[in-house]
């Protein structure tokens, strides 16, 4: 039990670290690949405003999420007498009802499908109230939340049905984790959305997002330790929430800006210093 526990504390502080340090990179950091899909923004922008331009990426990358995240689920399927079987009974062995258990028991219930619904909700209620106090466009929240809520919905059904890897014989939970995907994904967008319109400082926002990171980790802990989905579920789930999460940040980077705010020329390979794309691409 001591070494369950242990395990959750080293990957907490791993966790946040990760998420501390990759949201901390120098504004414009990235790839030839990166800046040209700037370039690619911009243009779009201009030419269908930023409304048709989210549309566009967002479908454009919902579908990569699914080539990437469907042979993923294969994979898991081959890994799961080798990993998730060992995985799943070093869990049965050492488990114990206690406080510790307990603690699992509640935390789980963040990333339960009608709790992000209901955050999801608050959130654009919310963000809403504080866009038109800052006069940002009041319909943004609404449609970034409710888009991200919607697709995460239909891509998790559609990926558990093709994949069909099945579940362990203590659930039904199976490929990819919806309790990790929907936790990273929504609660993910609401984070951006936030600190867009509260204009958070750089070390602001690699804390908040190294927390976010621990915050992810620990929701996939608990699906594992309770036995509610195989390792590799959860795997699954924190690759496919963190892969919908950046394309919500590429797709709705010019709804967030400020009206009359121009996109920054991508040619100077920067992000016009704004924070809230470079962090929440880092997850």
């Amino acid at each position: 039990m001591a070494g369950l526990i242990a395990v959750c504390a080293l990957g907490l502080v791993l966790s946040f670290a990760v998420g501390y340090v990759w949201t901390s990179r120098p504004p414009g950091s990235g790839t030839t690949a990166a800046v040209r899909l700037r370039t690619a923004r911009e243009q779009l922008d201009r030419t269908l405003g930023p409304a048709g331009s989210f549309v566009v990426f967002l479908g454009a990358g919902t579908f990569l999420v699914t080539a990437v995240c469907l042979p993923l689920g294969e994979l898991s399927q081959r890994l799961l007498k080798a990993h998730d079987v060992p995985m799943f009974d070093l869990v049965q062995r050492t488990m114990r009802p206690g406080a510790w258990t307990d603690a699992m028991e509640f935390l789980t219930q963040s990333g339960n499908v009608w709790q992000t619904r209901y955050a999801g909700l608050a959130g654009a209620v919310v963000l809403t109230l504080v866009a038109v106090r800052t006069r940002r466009r009041p319909w943004v929240p609404a449609l970034l939340i409710g888009t991200i809520i919607l697709v995460e919905r239909f891509q998790q059904s559609a990926l558990a049905a093709l994949v069909d890897r099945g579940h362990p014989p203590t659930t039904l939970g199976t490929y990819p984790s919806g309790g990790c995907a929907r936790l990273i994904s929504i609660y993910g967008v609401i984070v951006l959305i936030a600190l867009s319109y509260l204009r958070a400082g750089p070390r602001a926002r690699a804390v908040v997002w190294g927390a976010f990171a621990a915050f992810a980790f620990w929701e996939g802990y608990t699906r594992w330790y309770l036995s509610k989905h195989w390792v590799t579920d959860v795997y699954g789930g924190w690759i496919y929430g963190y892969l919908l999460l950046a394309v919500a940040v590429f797709a709705g980077r010019s709804l967030l800006a400020e009206p009359g705010e121009r996109e920054p020329s991508a040619d100077s390979g920067a992000d016009g210093g704004h924070e809230p794309v470079r962090a929440a691409s880092g997850g």
